[in-house]
């Protein structure tokens, strides 16, 4: 089952339970066709239905969510014309802010991207696609934040909403061939040296791979899978 974490009592509750399930959703914690319900999203996070279903309304709103019969929530399985369309749009997108970023960041930025790979490297030999994506998205959003363009990362936040889930569908082989891994260090030495041509274009071709080989799979019709509940499936609401 997917960990999230309980809410303070004194945290607007559907608000934060809004946006801690979008994060979730941008680090690739649910996956293409799981069921998402109130109630196991209130029990989960130890609130009451009525901010969970905010937030769900919320997220379906966005496009991260769907309704199917009987008003039960989906998250969406993407069409490879969506797909390649939603890749599209991040990738000019992803390259302005790379290029806005470079300048603001330092050595405090490079220890904490070099430490997150190294956690993305356990992750992977533990085969722990899960916290490995997170961390995938924690790399990613730390160069992007450090571009301090809060409508760029708004828009990246809703693009990467709606891709989130089909990161799983890079495993296991993304993590057998250490892609990610790769292009991550690429990034981290661009970063240092102040290239940003290099940086960029590392960006663009870590997303490039792995468009093609969720493409690849979703014209196989292959599917996420994974030894955890979906979160529907121990309750009804």
């Amino acid at each position: 089952m997917v960990e999230l974490d309980a809410i303070e009592r004194s945290e607007t509750l559907g608000q934060k339970v809004y946006e801690r399930v979008r994060r979730a959703v941008i680090g690739g914690a649910f996956e293409p066709g799981e069921q998402v319900t109130i109630r196991s999203l209130a029990r989960l996070m130890q609130v009451s239905p009525t901010p969970a279903r905010e937030a769900l309304n919320r997220l379906a709103a966005e496009g991260a969510l769907e309704f199917g019969r009987n008003r039960t929530l989906f998250v969406p399985r993407l069409q490879p014309d969506r797909i390649r369309e939603l890749y599209q749009i991040r990738l000019p997108l992803e390259d302005f802010a790379a290029r806005a970023a470079l300048p603001h960041m330092g050595k405090a930025h490079v220890d904490a991207l070099t430490q997150c790979v190294e956690q993305r490297i356990v992750a992977l030999g533990q085969h722990d696609y899960r916290t490995a994506l997170e961390l995938n998205r924690d790399f990613s959003f730390s160069i992007f934040e450090a571009a301090q363009q809060p409508i760029a990362l708004r828009i990246l936040e809703g693009l990467w909403l709606l891709a989130g889930p089909m990161m799983n569908l890079l495993f296991p082989e993304y993590a057998d061939h250490q892609l990610g891994i790769e292009r991550a260090r690429e990034q981290i030495r661009a970063i240092e040296t102040r290239d940003v041509e290099a940086l960029c274009q590392s960006l663009r071709t870590e997303r490039e791979e792995a468009a093609e080989l969720i493409l690849t799979k979703v014209s196989r019709g292959e599917v996420a899978r994974s030894s955890r509940p979906a979160m529907g499936a121990a309750s009804r609401g």
